[in-house]
């Protein structure tokens, strides 16, 4: 009777002893589960705040337009009028090529066309005597129209010899000198560093900036930006926004949208090429719902969130998005102030499509 009493003891004992085992082996678990699934670098707390009243990029001085000029007729230069950084205007005469064999072929023909005017007359006078026929007559008529023809056209290609200015503008490149052989341009021989090419001509100033995504619904055609120029750190331009790009371009994995700006009052030590910083002032905002650019994610078409479920993982929730600025954005509704959301993806949630 003892030794049944003492085995059911040691038996209760050992239960014990085993349930208590268990639930140490729980609670190291879940300590450790709790404990791997630490969320602190990959969260952060929703909070308000104000926007930025300014938005600051960078951009590079260009040409409104810029045209690379060359000779419509191959030949030797033989003067060059003009140098880089003249200005000119529409149709002046920039170079001329070597036309000593254009004018001995004019003086041929001129000589030609004498020739035959000097047979058709004689004929003339002939054929209303009635001393030639009515086919001698014609033909000699048709040799000095010919020969008239041919003059004219040649006299027409004088003016290829002459390199003249399209518009006016400023001679922002030159290419070649007196000597140089130089032959027409043709749709494939876009590189200046060719025989195709004398000059470059520039017609005014602009900046050509590019605005990050984020900031870009806050800027607006005729919004007024400072310019100021790395050349000369010390002065500030103004210049009002022309036009907008309608597609992004993307470099590095960055977004971007190229902005063009017109200078209001151009100077001449801007030279193009020039690196240029911009500051777009823009209306102040009040205080707003604002979480990390980073944190917004597209899931099925919809801006969202990552927001912290029960088990320490990301959760999409939907968001109405209003206006960034840089690496903050605001939140119109589906957010409230103190709630946690993802930064980062931690490395125990699935990967996100």
């Amino acid at each position: 009777m003892f030794d049944l009493i003492k085995k059911n003891i040691n038996l209760r004992s050992g239960i014990i002893l085993l349930s208590l085992a268990i639930f140490f082996v729980f609670i190291t678990n879940s300590f450790k589960k709790n404990k791997s699934k630490d969320i602190s670098d990959f969260v952060v707390q929703v909070e308000k705040g104000i926007l930025s009243d300014s938005i600051n990029t960078s951009g590079e001085v260009k040409a409104i337009r810029t045209s690379n000029i060359g000779p419509r007729k191959q030949g030797v230069i033989k003067e060059i009028k003009v140098d880089e950084g003249d200005l000119v205007k529409k149709d002046q005469v920039l170079a001329s090529l070597d036309d000593k064999d254009f004018i001995y072929k004019i003086e041929e023909l001129e000589l030609n066309v004498e020739k035959q005017k000097s047979e058709f007359l004689r004929r003339e006078y002939l054929y209303q005597e009635g001393a030639v026929s009515k086919e001698d007559y014609e033909s000699y008529k048709n040799n000095y129209n010919i020969s008239s023809a041919k003059l004219n056209d040649a006299k027409a290609e004088k003016s290829f010899y002459l390199i003249k200015a399209p518009y006016g503008g400023k001679i922002s490149a030159k290419y070649a000198e007196i000597g140089s052989y130089v032959t027409p341009s043709t749709n494939l021989s876009s590189d200046p560093i060719t025989k195709n090419f004398i000059f470059e001509l520039s017609e005014g100033l602009e900046i050509v900036a590019k605005v990050p995504e984020s900031d870009i619904g806050r800027i607006k055609i005729g919004q007024e930006a400072s310019v100021r120029i790395e050349a000369y750190p010390s002065k500030k331009y103004s210049a009002i926004v022309k036009k907008i790009a309608t597609r992004a371009v993307k470099d590095n994995n960055v977004t971007s949208f190229e902005v063009t700006l017109n200078f209001k009052d151009i100077s001449e030590e801007i030279k193009i090429g020039m690196t240029a910083d911009l500051e777009f002032r823009v209306e102040g905002n009040e205080e707003k719902i604002l979480v990390p650019t980073v944190s917004i994610v597209t899931e099925k078409g919809e801006k969202g969130i990552l927001k912290v479920d029960k088990n320490n993982s990301p959760k999409f929730e939907k968001i109405e998005i209003g206006i960034s600025s840089g690496n903050k954005t605001s939140v119109i509704d589906g957010l409230e102030p103190g709630e946690q959301i993802f930064i980062d993806i931690p490395p125990w949630a699935k990967k996100r499509k």
